[in-house]
């Protein structure tokens, strides 16, 4: 039997010695007799008993979505919903080039549909107007239905406005003249009626102009 063999026979005869008899007991006061118990920290049991974080409403989510756009947070932005668009994540990011600022109204939410009308103020100075409606579904849109549109052209200043009897004459644009402004050489010594329902006569003050007659 080689040293080896002799040595593994040596640890299992004390092994069976030690197995028979028990473990010695230790002193007193030596560390094998001194017995550590742990108690996990009450910050520990806390964190593990806190609840996951609830996902944002339909209409939180919506401003959450347009607030990260205007802030240029396009992965936050992609994360809520962006993604959802049917386009890449550099055609998204690049698709707000020119917008200065969004300006989001919450019309209406419907279960988990969300109305709304945009503003995008553009970098040139113009606005162009959004409308319609978002589906969000956990805090992320995941449908978009919205669609440009375009709103009805301010009425007139009161004084290109005819009144209710009607002006004449007319200048070639098709408004009404008003007291004071140019009036054409053909229309030399004519009487009319300006926008605001005076009575006027085309004659010469410094220039030929349209006088309360």
């Amino acid at each position: 039997m080689n040293n080896y063999l002799k040595m593994a026979g040596g640890v299992l005869v004390l092994a069976v010695l030690t197995a028979c008899s028990g473990p010695a007991p230790a002193p007193a006061g030596s560390p094998a007799a001194i017995v550590t118990t742990t108690t996990a920290s009450p910050s520990a049991t806390t964190a593990s008993a806190t609840p996951a974080a609830q996902p944002l409403g339909p209409a939180a989510t919506v401003q959450a979505y347009f607030t990260a756009i205007n802030s240029h947070q396009y992965r936050r932005a992609w994360r809520l919903g962006g993604r959802y668009t049917g386009i890449s994540y550099a055609e998204f990011v690049s698709g707000f080039a020119g917008t200065a600022h969004d300006v989001v109204t919450i019309l209406s939410v419907a279960g988990h549909v969300v109305t709304a009308r945009l503003r995008a103020r553009q970098t040139d100075g113009s606005v162009k107007h959004y409308e319609g409606t978002y589906r969000v579904s956990h805090g992320v849109i995941i449908g978009f239905n919205v669609a440009q549109v375009f709103p009805a052209a301010p009425a007139p200043p009161p004084s290109q406005a005819a009144p209710a009897g009607g002006c004449h004459p007319k200048a070639s644009t098709g408004n009404c003249y008003e007291p004071g402004e140019f009036c054409p050489h053909a229309d030399a010594g004519m009487s009319g009626i300006a926008g605001n329902g005076e009575a006027i006569i085309c004659e010469d003050n410094n220039g030929l102009r349209w006088e309360p007659a």
